[in-house]
């Protein structure tokens, strides 16, 4: 649909401004500068008709792997945060839905004994740096219960599905804005007043995205499809990928720094430091434009080589 305003034309077919962007398992997390699923889903559409196999170099938390997954596409995706690329497997992994509800049962249980009844659980609540800092300590031990309980998990894919719904409850019940994707700390009249009841807000999570998987799994129905999530590094290398076997690739890529623009890193950082993931504070300079290349490697395509080293000298 094609749209004139003062003779000036407008293309309003990939806008999607009312579109639900939370359907199926898109619902699971939320995450900075996320691809719209409606675009993805109408460039594998238009371009991937008959494809075989998707690439996303930049998955993110995978909004293309799963719409080319519900479109019976297989699909490989690869991406440098370790929060993303759980998010990513979580989200395009089906999961025996009576199963899931047992340890949903358990959980509710737990919590529930705890919240209302009369003994108390030992925690170990991690050590890491500024913990105090953006974090009550009463919140602390609470999520401290969380941890303890996904960690006994032996599912794998269960556990990813709860460590998932943990990671966006460690921020929503943090001292972060959650306006922003970069780490600042609530003034102090706001953390007077802050009480967030967090077993009450990772059982919301956990019911919200059993219910996108439940619709996920629905439309995903008998195709046979896979996805690889990796974590190279795509400015240096393809890893993983048999050559001459992408079909498409759909990507979003990063914008710019993520450590002045975009804060992938600073967004993930509390979730990943909860999650157990090593140098969690390091990861904004692992990803693109975290750290300036000393060398430029050719593509072998003239004009693409003439543009970078041109703005290279800048």
């Amino acid at each position: 649909m094609v749209m004139t305003i003062d003779n000036k034309y407008r293309d309003v077919i990939w806008d999607f401004k009312n579109a639900d962007t939370k359907s199926y398992t898109h619902c699971f997390h939320s995450y900075p500068a996320m691809m719209i699923p409606q675009v993805a889903s109408r460039l594998i559409r238009t371009y991937g008709s008959d494809a075989t196999l998707l690439f996303d170099p930049y998955c993110g938390t995978g909004t293309s792997l799963v719409e080319a997954n519900l479109q019976g596409i297989n699909a490989i995706g690869t991406d440098l945060n370790p929060l993303a690329r759980l998010i990513a497997e979580a989200k395009t992994t089906p999961i025996d839905l009576q199963i899931l509800d047992v340890y949903l049962q358990q959980f509710n249980d737990i919590t529930f004994s705890l919240t209302f009844g009369a003994h108390k659980s030992k925690v170990v609540i991690p050590n890491f740096t500024n913990i105090d800092y953006w974090f009550d300590k009463e919140v602390q031990e609470k999520l401290a219960v969380i941890r303890q309980f996904i960690n006994t998990i032996p599912d794998v894919k269960i556990k990813n599905f709860f460590s998932v719904a943990f990671s966006e409850t460690v921020r929503d019940c943090s001292w972060t804005k959650n306006s922003e994707f970069k780490l600042y700390r609530m003034p102090d009249h706001r953390r007077a007043k802050f009480n967030p009841n967090v077993f009450e807000i990772m059982m919301s999570k956990l019911l919200r995205n059993k219910k996108g998987l439940s619709e996920y799994i629905a439309i995903l129905g008998d195709k046979k499809v896979f996805t690889k999530i990796f974590d190279f590094d795509t400015v240096r290398e393809i890893k993983h990928i048999e050559k001459g076997t992408v079909d498409i690739v759909v990507t979003s890529p990063p914008y710019g720094d993520s450590r002045t623009t975009v804060a992938y890193g600073q967004f993930s950082r509390l979730a990943n430091q909860w999650l157990g993931i090593e140098n969690a504070h390091k990861i904004d300079k692992l990803l693109m434009g975290g750290n300036k290349l000393r060398t430029i490697k050719s593509l072998g395509i003239d004009i693409v080589d003439d543009t970078i080293n041109s703005i290279a000298k800048y």
